[in-house]
């Protein structure tokens, strides 16, 4: 089990000595912790926390009630939560001082933003220098009662486990061990997924490498979620899903009956059909899209979900979430919301990680943030993703399949990063764009298949390379995109019948 190393950013390892004795600043306050309270850092952004008596709440009592002042909280590493840097107008100096924690005389297990209070307990802040010499400053905070609780008081036994925060850099890592030596993650399915999971900015150059396999190997698709999900995934690579060997758009948009598209006895078809498409140029005017998502609020059940699913429920937030001006969409909306509330586990999961992902997704959709998701205790989706990913970085047991888990793991991601499937996805227009036109102007026109992919240096720009190989003679002519942010290098091959003056190829990147 992997236990939280870092409260409030310690930068060394040492164990911290007892609280001294005497203070040149010295200030105590005896407060009565609220489950919730709003808490504002040092660039003036607010944070709330609520559904537990935590110690950040303590602070802000004893700030509200006027025993200190002064206090600063930063924000500048946000998967640690907010850290103290000021105490009383005292400020650490961060080349070489810390504020350090301390509850009921022993090293805090936690922040201040995930550590646990009861009646009874004693937290206390000191300013330290990096040996750990103790610098004169000393905040005492005494937890007299639990504001709308019981007082209580520690009881022995048990003990709290916390975890490490999810570490996104890790779960890549992982992700990019199991590419196989083709490109392929082993199905059409986790490759899109994975796809996706890159979209949120922390994928580096694995990101290429994905795009890479996908240019040179169109997937065989039979179903019309297939479809939903493989351009969902061009999206989130920034691919024009209109164009290239297939067009993925036109299949799901023909699918529709005027009612619903694909399965009239299914709804996901319909909820995943929302996000490519939305961002493929249609908009909450078209009837298509109004008439879908009619369709969805309709196969609501009483009880708020989709299907009785936790995934799906969350998953047709997200698509609802484009729409919210469609009639009946806020009030579907709400009663799902409480279902998912509803649906909450103490340890802050949602039955499983595929399902903890989407709800995450969601919240993100929602414009809501995590805090009001803790299910009464102080864990809360993200924590319970972080039980959830292993010494290697991928999510789930390291016995299981590995397809399973970089699926899990790709589901995670963005869930951490808080990017709904909207966020990753880039948008296209209805209408293809203009083509490149390489050469001279010709009657007779190439047709293009995509061959071979490999990708260039971070540093270069994305260049497609055309090869012109006819028997009788040969020449090769490249063109450089101005979009620094891509690296692929696309190799195409031709055919045809006639001499052949240009060649014409679609522009997706």
């Amino acid at each position: 089990m992997k236990t939280r190393f870092i409260a409030l950013l310690i930068l060394v390892a040492c164990a911290l000595p007892s609280p001294s004795l005497a203070a040149t600043n010295e200030w105590s306050a005896s407060v009565s912790v609220p489950d919730h309270c709003t808490v504002t850092d040092t660039d003036g952004i607010s944070h709330e926390y609520s559904g537990a008596s935590l110690g950040i709440c303590a602070l802000q009592a004893a700030i509200n009630g006027g025993s200190v002042s002064g206090v600063q909280l930063s924000n500048a590493y946000p998967s640690f939560g907010l850290f103290v840097v000021g105490v009383g107008g005292v400020t650490a100096d961060p080349s070489s001082e810390y504020w350090a924690l301390y509850q009921n005389g022993g090293y805090a297990s936690a922040g201040l933003t995930q550590l646990p209070v009861v009646a009874g307990d004693t937290l206390v802040l000191e300013l330290h220098d990096f040996s750990d010499v103790f610098q004169d400053s000393r905040l005492t905070i005494t937890i007299g009662s639990l504001a709308g609780q019981q007082a209580s008081t520690p009881t022995g036994g048990g003990g709290l486990s916390l975890y490490d925060p999810f570490n996104v850099s890790q779960a890549i890592s992982f992700i990019w061990s199991k590419q196989s030596p083709e490109g392929t993650f082993g199905s059409s399915l986790v490759d899109d997924w994975v796809a996706i999971a890159t979209a949120g900015g922390s994928a580096g150059g694995m990101r290429a490498h994905v795009a890479a396999y996908m240019f040179a190997h169109p997937p065989v698709l039979s179903s019309v979620t297939d479809y939903e999900r493989h351009a969902m995934a061009l999206e989130a690579l920034g691919v024009n899903p209109y164009l290239g060997p297939t067009d993925y758009i036109t299949p799901i948009a023909t699918a529709f009956d005027g009612v619903q598209i694909g399965d009239p006895t299914q709804d996901n078809d319909d909820i995943f059909a929302i996000f490519p498409l939305m961002h493929a140029g249609f908009t909450a005017e078209d009837e298509l899209i109004g008439k879908t998502i009619a369709f969805i609020v309709s196969r609501q059940r009483a009880d708020g979900s989709w299907d009785g699913s936790v995934d799906m429920t969350a998953a047709a937030i997200q698509a609802l979430a484009l729409a919210p001006s469609l009639p009946q969409v806020a009030e579907a909306t709400e009663k799902a919301i409480g279902y998912l509330h509803a649906a909450q586990g103490e340890d802050g999961g949602f039955e499983d990680v595929s399902a903890t992902s989407w709800v995450l997704q969601a919240v993100s959709a929602l414009g809501q943030t995590p805090f009001s998701w803790n299910a009464g205790t102080y864990q809360m989706p993200d924590y319970y993703l972080a039980t959830k990913q292993a010494e290697d970085g991928g999510v789930g047991p390291m016995g299981d399949e590995t397809a399973k888990r970089v699926w899990q793991t790709a589901y995670a991601i963005p869930a951490i990063e808080r990017k709904s499937w909207d966020a990753l996805l880039k948008h296209f227009p209805k209408s293809a764009p203009s083509p490149l036109v390489l050469g001279a102007s010709t009657s007779t026109m190439a047709t293009a298949t995509f061959a071979t992919a490999t990708t260039s240096p971070a540093s270069q720009k994305p260049t497609i390379s055309i090869a012109l190989s006819p028997q009788a003679a040969s020449s090769t002519q490249t063109a450089t995109s101005s979009q620094a942010d891509q690296n692929v290098i696309v190799t195409v091959s031709f055919s045809w019948t006639h001499e052949v003056l240009s060649i014409v190829v679609p522009w997706f990147f």
